[in-house]
């Protein structure tokens, strides 16, 4: 695997496991052992109760788009050669609101409501990035 040419997340001590997950093409969230809220992103406490005791847990793979916005101007040159691209909140089963790119979907066929499913693609030895494309393509 190539290096990227494009800036990459940094994973932290916090978010390790969701990108260890996503190496083993899973999504990872935060569950509070006391109330079982799903908190993403990872954070040291609880938002609905302020409880320390989180675990991660595996999230479904399939979801909708919540909210989305196509790109035709990239704010970095990196992502210049992308353009239009679209950029979505996606809502997983379990109510996990992912931010990510929605691929292999044309700008005028994404809207609210879209089934999408994760696909996995690695871009370096740490990060493995999650996007989503239509679930009607295998």
């Amino acid at each position: 695997m190539g290096a990227s040419s494009k800036p990459l997340p940094q994973p932290s001590r916090l978010s390790l496991p969701f990108w260890e997950g996503a190496r083993r093409s899973e999504i990872r969230a935060q569950r509070c052992r006391a109330g079982g809220h799903i908190e993403h992103p990872p954070r040291p406490l609880c938002t609905a109760c302020w409880n320390d005791d989180l675990e991660w847990v595996s999230c479904g793979l399939e979801g909708e788009v919540y909210s989305y916005t196509v790109c035709h101007w990239a704010t970095m040159p990196e992502f210049k050669g992308d353009t239009p691209y679209i950029i979505a909140i996606v809502e997983l089963g379990d109510g996990v609101r992912l931010t990510s790119n929605v691929i292999d979907c044309a700008p005028d066929e994404i809207s609210v409501g879209l089934k999408v499913k994760a696909v996995f693609e690695p871009v370096s030895d740490a990060v493995t990035l999650i996007k989503f494309r239509p679930a009607s393509q295998r």
